[in-house]
C-alpha cells in the first residue's frame, strides 16, 4: 500500500467517522457503518486505529488542532479590547465565525458535550485538559491584577466560576439560529459581568 493510497484511506474513514459520531454519539456509534460508508475493511480500519475510541480521540484532537489554528491570530495575551469581559465577547466572535465556517467540527463538540457523566467524556476532558485553560487563566490573573473583579471574591473562585460557565455555554451554541446564539452568548457575559465585576 502506497502512502498516498493510506492516507486517502484514512482520510475517507475520518469522514466517514465524523458523520457516524455527529449522528449517533460515542456509545451508538458502529464501527461497521463507518466502514460501509468509507468503502473499507476492518483489516484496513486496524491498519490506521486500535479500536473506536482511538478513532474518536483521533477526531477530537484534529477539531482541537484546527480551532487552535484557527485561533492563531489572535492575540489574547497581548492587547484587549478594553476590561476582560469585552475580551470574551471578541471570543464568542471568533467561536461564532469558526462554528459557521466548520460545521462538522462544531456538530463533533456538541455531540461530545451530550456524553457528559460518560467515560468517553471524561478521557477527553483528562486528554486535553480543558477544565484546566490555561489562557484563559492567565487572562483571568491578568484582570484581577488590573482590579477588574469585585475584592470580595477570591481568584480561585473566580477561576472555577468562569470555567464552568464556559463550559456550560455550547449549550447556547444554536448554529440554526447563529443571532440567538451570539445573543445568548452576551447575555452569559452579560451575566458575568454583573456578577463578577467590580462597580464603577
Amino acid at each position: 500500500m502506497s502512502f498516498t493510497k493510506s492516507f486517502e484511506h484514512k482520510q475517507k474513514l475520518l469522514d466517514a467517522a465524523l458523520a457516524e459520531f455527529n449522528a449517533y454519539g460515542y456509545e451508538q456509534a458502529s464501527i461497521n457503518r463507518i466502514l460501509d460508508k468509507a468503502g473499507m475493511s476492518k483489516g484496513q480500519f486496524y491498519y490506521h486505529f486500535k479500536n473506536k475510541e482511538a478513532l474518536y480521540f483521533a477526531l477530537m484532537d484534529l477539531g482541537v488542532q484546527k480551532k487552535l489554528e484557527y485561533f492563531k491570530g489572535l492575540n489574547l495575551l497581548g492587547d484587549s479590547p478594553g476590561d476582560i469581559f469585552s475580551l470574551f465577547r471578541l471570543q464568542i466572535r471568533y467561536g461564532l465565525a469558526f462554528a459557521m465556517e466548520y460545521p462538522e467540527i462544531h456538530d463533533l463538540s456538541q455531540a461530545f458535550l451530550r456524553e457528559r457523566g460518560s467515560p468517553i467524556y471524561e478521557k477527553v476532558m483528562a486528554r486535553h485538559d480543558f477544565q484546566d485553560n490555561k489562557v484563559v487563566g492567565q487572562l483571568i490573573e491578568m484582570a484581577h491584577q488590573r482590579g477588574e473583579f469585585r475584592d470580595d471574591l477570591p481568584l480561585p473562585f473566580i477561576k472555577q466560576m468562569i470555567g464552568y460557565m464556559f463550559n456550560q455555554a455550547a449549550d447556547f451554541a444554536n448554529l440554526e439560529s447563529p443571532a440567538e446564539m451570539e445573543q445568548n452568548l452576551n447575555y452569559l457575559i452579560d451575566f458575568m459581568r454583573n456578577g463578577l465585576a467590580k462597580s464603577d
